[in-house]
């Protein structure tokens, strides 16, 4: 068996660890980084980008880069439509009612994306260790439903990977904590990453983890937050200008991506300053946007957003009977877990010490990697007792659902259930699985129906079909049906409607790598590299430069972008880089000599 690797594929970035001797590590990507950014983006000409680059690339071509596709995993368009419209790219309706992301004529399924993602940290993990990987422990968020777990299975297959586990992320990071650890604890982990928001309790011993209670939000992140800054943002430069600027895609593109740094700034600072010059052109006038946010109007504006956490916290100790006094610690994973009013709020309701021992970044994958390490032998054995994120049950007379196995079980867990027929001599019954918490089965979701055939004809109520439902250790289920007259059997695994036949995904998986990107490619990447920077100098030195300078820096960024939107030849990229350089280089001295001149 080669090496195991343990992934947790995030909305906003993705790291992938192994063990080494009994300890995991986080694997270097081949920018040197320890996170890749989850997103991929396609040029005119096919090429396909993942990580850094694609991440640059959003400035330029926002509606062929696709970010945040962990949120459109396994779920249907109708159920996300408000969510596809806040991103810059397009998402459609596939022919089966999921989502689908349209780029240049062609549809690409989530879980395409997403093994475009889990492909490249699979080639990071092979250029890391030297050898060829196959198997990986996946990571999901606890409130992932039986659709969204399969679409992750489904990616993993499709990036060549053979997914022996999957576990949910909480579960991940208490298996982080448990690592080494000899007292026995009850912990809260409260995980606030990119785009999904989950709280799960667990009560940890020397070997074993027992989840007590999970809660969570599949549409709650720090995406969310950046969403939130964007409207104040796209609020103020229409009461400026006059101009709604919220139907260009890169206008919005920059804005998120300012957003973003504001928001991690403002994790450090109590004010920052946002300059995005030449935003818009209005005819012939360029429009800027300045503004300062300081940390007061940004948690103002994004209170709502931690007061939903804040609820499911609090259903979660609900759930699990417990007061905040039991708990002993809280772990805090995910990167929005490190804005400052999250963790007093946090720490406000459970009234306990919040454990930053742990890269919130990273604590995910390296639970994933223990995991991987517990099946391949390479840790001594953890028992993870899981619990069910959602009921599981049937549909009954009346449209109503009938909860079988009821959520925060134990998983595995199994139950069985006897249905009869309806009407005289009925040869057929048709079996409808739902999973959630509503009363009438139309408001739960429907993870597929079956029919049992071959009945005997008898009485209606007289025969008795016995359904086990299981769930299993990746919280997927399984259904499988009896006729207990007959003794004839029929074993049916109840696949979600977005999991993928095996021909589709071998059909996936067989397609090309994009090819190597050329020179021209590369230099088009370096000249987006370098606005990128410039912007970035321009922003944190600008009371350091005379407003000739200023106006000097705002010229070369227009001319750059402005060449890059009209795809100039290989030559005129080479003088645009020379330029560029020289404007940086230029700029670095005079900030030297007014900084020294202080």
């Amino acid at each position: 068996m080669g090496t195991i690797i343990g992934i947790d594929l995030g909305t906003t970035n993705s790291v992938v660890a192994y063990m080494d001797h009994a300890e995991p590590r986080v694997i270097i990507n081949e920018q040197g980084g320890r996170v890749t950014p989850s997103v991929v983006g396609f040029s005119q000409d096919g090429e396909r980008f993942v990580g850094d680059i694609a991440k640059r690339q959003r400035l330029v071509n926002p509606k062929a880069t696709v970010y945040g596709i962990k949120r459109f995993m396994g779920r249907r368009y109708q159920d996300c439509r408000d969510e596809a419209a806040a991103v810059t790219y397009e998402v459609v309706e596939a022919p089966n009612g999921d989502c689908a992301v349209r780029i240049g004529g062609r549809d690409y399924i989530p879980q395409e994306i997403a093994a475009m993602i889990l492909q490249r940290l699979k080639k990071s993990a092979e250029d890391f260790l030297g050898e060829q990987v196959t198997e990986a422990v996946l990571t999901v968020p606890a409130y992932f439903t039986d659709r969204q777990r399969q679409a992750t299975r489904d990616a993993g297959a499709i990036a060549g990977l053979d997914v022996l586990r999957i576990i949910n992320e909480p579960t991940a990071a208490a298996l982080a904590y448990l690592h080494d650890r000899r007292r026995p604890s009850t912990i809260a982990v409260y995980d606030f990453g990119g785009g999904t928001f989950d709280i799960s309790l667990l009560r940890v011993d020397r070997d074993v983890a027992e989840v007590l209670a999970t809660r969570g939000d599949n549409s709650l992140g720090g995406a969310d937050v950046d969403r939130a800054v964007v409207a104040w943002l796209l609020e103020r430069f229409e009461d400026e200008h006059g101009i709604d600027a919220s139907g260009d895609p890169v206008v919005m593109q920059r804005l998120l991506d300012a957003a973003e740094r504001a928001k991690m700034e403002l994790s450090n600072v109590r004010s920052t300053e946002i300059h995005l010059p030449f935003l818009v052109t209005d005819g012939d006038r360029p429009r800027h946007l300045q503004a300062r946010l300081d940390r007061e109007t940004f948690e103002s504006l994004t209170a709502p957003i931690y007061e939903r956490t804040i609820a499911e916290c609090e259903r979660a100790l609900a759930d699990a009977r417990l007061d905040p006094a039991d708990l002993d610690e809280v772990i805090m994973v995910g990167g929005s877990s490190r804005i400052p009013r999250v963790q007093a709020l946090v720490r406000d309701l459970f009234r306990k010490p919040l454990n930053k021992g742990f890269n919130p970044d990273e604590v995910v994958a390296v639970g994933a990697a223990i995991q991987s390490g517990i099946l391949g032998g390479e840790v001594k054995s953890v028992t993870l007792l899981d619990v069910t994120n959602f009921s599981l049950g049937i549909e009954v007379a009346g449209g109503r659902s009938a909860v079988l196995i009821p959520k925060n079980t134990t998983i595995p867990a199994q139950q069985h259930q006897l249905v009869s027929t309806v009407v005289d001599n009925q040869r057929t019954v048709k079996i409808h699985v739902l999973q959630g918490e509503a009363p009438l089965a139309r408001d739960n979701v429907s993870l597929g129906e079956f029919e049992l055939t071959g009945i005997q004809p008898a009485p209606r109520g007289v025969p008795r079909i016995q359904v086990r439902f299981h769930i299993d250790v990746n919280g997927i289920v399984h259904v499988s049906a009896r006729d207990t007259r007959t003794g004839a059997e029929e074993a049916i695994t109840i696949d979600a409607p977005s999991a993928l036949k095996r021909s589709d995904i071998e059909a996936l998986r067989l397609e090309p790598e994009a090819p190597p990107v050329d020179p021209a490619a590369r230099l088009r990447d370096k000249v987006e590299h370098q606005l990128v920077a410039l912007e970035t100098f321009l922003r944190e030195h600008q009371p350091l430069l005379h407003k000739s300078a200023i106006q000097d820096v705002e010229q070369a960024l227009k001319r750059g972008r402005m060449a890059l939107l009209k795809s100039p030849e290989r030559a005129n990229l080479e003088t645009l880089s020379r330029y560029l350089a020289r404007i940086q280089q230029h700029l670095e001295q005079k900030t030297r000599r007014a900084a020294g001149g202080r």
